[in-house]
């Protein structure tokens, strides 16, 4: 499931301080640092919008590429620190990522064919929202597929029954019989409504411990 690896434009910072940081917020750019290992730290921008809608539809962690300057920079997302108001990303750590170096990285599951597990009885959980693993960059995976159409009541299926578990080049650092799914009974939750909604059933409490006072 090799799929071509996102790609998104950056450029360099002029001059690097937290002043400087604001200023390039205000006019509408992310400021961020990649880092690579026996080089020096680059400081780059990448436009807001852009990045905002790239992050939503890719996620903030995992393999991407850069583009800078006319280079490409294969490089893993370290951390994104985000306003804790706003959910505005304010900056994004990036690691280089070379050739022959494994990385170890968090890759996201995803859940296929729910909608054909699923029955008016059942309600498929997923337990497990992301896979860590260790692999060299040329076999990092966008996403783990997990197809779950096939899933029966009561079953589960753990990172030990996926493909990626078998796979030679890729390193599994969870534990392979960690659920990512299972089907299990949906609970009748109008039922459950009711009997909180339904206050008149705590009125004959009441009258009996009246009762109970008067027989005293």
């Amino acid at each position: 499931n090799i799929m071509s690896t996102p790609m998104i434009k950056a450029e360099l910072r002029d001059s690097v301080n937290r002043k400087n940081a604001g200023k390039l917020r205000s006019e509408g750019y992310v400021p961020g640092v990649i880092y690579s290992q026996g080089k020096e730290t680059k400081s780059i921008k990448i436009d807001k919008i852009e990045l905002q809608r790239f992050l939503s539809r890719y996620g903030s962690t995992g393999a991407i590429d850069v583009e800078l300057e006319g280079n490409t920079v294969p490089v893993l997302i370290k951390e994104t620190q985000r306003d804790a108001i706003k959910g505005d990303v304010l900056h994004l750590d990036m690691q280089q990522l070379s050739a022959d170096t494994k990385i170890k990285l968090r890759v996201p599951v995803v859940i296929q064919g729910r909608e054909k597990a699923e029955t008016i009885d059942t309600v498929l959980q997923q337990q497990l929202m992301e896979i860590e693993l260790q692999c060299l960059p040329m076999h990092i995976p966008q996403s783990v597929q997990v197809d779950v159409s096939e899933l029966k009541f009561g079953e589960t299926i753990t990172i030990g029954d996926l493909d990626i578990a078998k796979d030679e080049n890729i390193e599994i650092l969870s534990e392979l019989g960690d659920v990512i799914a299972s089907l299990t009974a949906a609970h009748v939750e109008e039922d459950d409504v009711d009997e909180t909604e339904d206050v008149d059933t705590d009125v004959p409490t009441v009258a009996e411990t009246e009762e109970d006072s008067s027989e005293e």
